[in-house]
């Protein structure tokens, strides 16, 4: 694709500006079962998003066919799109903004296809081994992506952003009597021959032997701890409050909350798509804005909404360089991005002797029907264990934690130590609160 060829041909053409957004993805995925491989899949994907504003109105096609003998006809069928329009929603095409540009501090480094076959073989043999429970590693699969997007158009901007990934996925089945458990891990992998296998089997193996044997508590009120695998969970599906999109349009719980305390004071959330320990870092968003760090929620109260242009427009605001894709084709939204709760200063096992007695939610099952965005209401099938006198006791399974997102975040007593960075681009520590109401035996 000649660039300058189809921003001359666009103003030739009566589009006052005009933007070309390409994303070009690189997979490959190898899958493990039985002591052999049994998939092996690669991908490159090209993919090309182009808008066009001519006479106020905002034209948008996405194609993966963006070859200079398509020009013509793309094109004009943009001019079409725009002449149809009738919104005075259009958005923005934006000139170069200056960024200090930031580095990942992670260290990616490829491995051979049989490097990656050895090292898949000794992982399902290192769990078959680890217990004679552990019945049968039911997933193991190593994935890699590389994903380069580039913006230019016809202000002058011309801007990158790259990510890369290497993760291994392992699922395990383990067995006692006539009871069986299913439970899987994964972990980013920068160099397959520095990565500690032994501790990645070992998290995977204790965590699905531990489920044997669970059940569930009486209902009540509980102290409880939402361990940060869960705890991530749950604040990733309420994330979208912060959006500008949706507080424009009255469906956040958060409108009318800017400068007003939303959370308990000990809660600090931070955006931060620069993050170098973050899985991923944006030096600018998907229209080209320059990204940086952002106090979201600072000691519990409300202080950044999360901005692109058009959400900023709709509010008379500023782009906080919040304006993300979900892939090259979908619409600019306005979204978190390395988003985090600041951690505390106590480890898991010091929230345990913190709380004293109380349960432990390591997972949440439903969370794509069984939370409500706008009330923050929630009420979650949910696993994991309780604490008797500090002290980590037995497995709980088949209970419901129900109440309210927006309630729960004011009474939280102990914000853990344990945040890490993995695979999502939203992460929480564990979190010790007051109390949640269970439904159980």
């Amino acid at each position: 694709m000649n660039k300058q060829k189809w921003l001359s041909y666009a103003a030739e053409n009566g589009f006052e500006n005009f933007e070309i957004y390409q994303s070009l993805s690189r997979e490959r995925t190898i899958s493990w079962y039985e002591g052999k491989m049994d998939t092996f899949v690669t991908s490159r994907v090209l993919g090309t998003a182009l808008r066009g504003m001519t006479e106020g109105k905002m034209a948008i096609m996405a194609t993966e066919d963006a070859d200079d003998a398509n020009m013509e006809k793309i094109i004009s069928a943009m001019k079409a799109q725009a002449a149809a329009i009738t919104s005075d929603d259009a958005g923005e095409i934006l000139a170069p903004g200056k960024n200090e540009e930031v580095r990942t501090e992670r260290c990616w480094k490829r491995p051979s296809q049989e490097e990656i076959e050895t090292f898949l073989k000794k992982t399902e043999q290192a769990i078959l081994a680890f217990d004679s429970r552990i019945i049968q590693v039911t997933d193991l699969e190593w994935s890699e992506e590389t994903v380069q997007t580039e913006i230019t158009n016809s202000r002058g901007m011309e801007v990158r952003n790259e990510r890369t990934m290497q993760v291994l996925v392992a699922g395990a089945a383990a067995q006692d009597g006539t009871e069986v458990k299913n439970d899987y891990s994964f972990e980013p992998v920068e160099d397959i021959n520095a990565f500690d296998a032994d501790a990645f089997v070992k998290e995977l193996c204790e965590g699905v032997l531990e489920k044997l044997g669970a059940s569930p508590i009486p209902s009540g009120t509980y102290p409880v701890i939402l361990e940060k695998k869960a705890m991530t969970a749950l604040f990733t599906a309420f994330s979208g409050m912060f959006s500008g999109d949706l507080i424009g349009k009255g469906i956040s719980p958060l409108k009318n909350s800017l400068d007003k305390e939303v959370f308990s004071s000990c809660v600090t959330v931070i955006d931060d798509p620069q993050n170098p320990k973050a899985p991923a870092v944006y030096n600018y968003d998907d229209e080209g804005h320059p990204a940086y760090r952002k106090t979201v929620v600072e000691n519990g109260v409300f202080r950044t909404i999360l901005h692109s242009t058009k959400s900023a427009s709709r509010m008379n605001a500023e782009s906080t360089g919040s304006g993300f894709k979900g892939s090259y084709s979908d619409a600019v939204s306005a979204r978190p991005c390395n988003m985090s709760i600041e951690p505390g200063e106590k480890s898991l096992e010091e929230l345990y002797a913190e709380m004293k007695d109380g349960l432990v939610i390591t997972t949440f099952q439903g969370l794509h029907a069984g939370i409500d965005t706008v009330t923050t209401d929630f009420s979650l099938q949910c696993s994991g264990y309780l604490v008797k006198d500090g002290k980590k006791d037995r497995s709980v399974t088949l209970i419901t934690a129900a109440g309210n997102f927006l309630d729960l975040m004011k009474h939280v007593r102990c914000i853990g130590s344990d945040r890490e960075w993995k695979l999502r681009s939203i992460t929480c520590p564990s979190i010790l609160f007051e109390g949640i109401a269970v439904s159980g035996e």
